[in-house]
């Protein structure tokens, strides 16, 4: 069961990893792709959060992702208040710099939930 649950955290934080990568390249290069829109929400939503949630032993899958959305909205409020209030306002590079941020935790996971280390 434990090799179960570490398995889905890996490929999880492997399918965000590459949420955050996509975001990152859509967002640098500028483009008005089709897709650039739906990369960023999904990043927004589910990322920030989930490499913060699964620090904690929650012993639901639901739960987890519950409190990611919820962990990622507030995430991303912060930040954007933080853009306002210093009237830094580069939605942008607030996104790139938050799946920059965010890919460190994601790796770390991939890392510790790694088959037939000690744990």
């Amino acid at each position: 069961m434990v090799e179960q649950q570490l398995r889905i955290r890996r490929y999880t934080a492997y399918g965000l990893l590459a949420v955050c990568l996509v975001t990152i390249v859509l967002v640098w290069s500028g483009l008005d792709f089709f897709l650039r829109p739906l990369a960023v929400l999904v990043f927004v939503l589910t990322a920030p959060g989930w490499a913060l949630i699964s620090y904690v032993n929650v012993r639901h899958l639901s739960v987890t992702w519950v409190s990611a959305v919820g962990i990622s909205l507030a995430i991303t409020l912060i930040v954007a208040q933080v853009l306002v209030l210093t009237r830094f306002w580069h939605p942008e590079a607030a996104v790139v710099a938050l799946a920059f941020v965010t890919a460190v935790p994601l790796a770390h996971h991939v890392l510790r939930s790694r088959p037939g280390e000690a744990r």
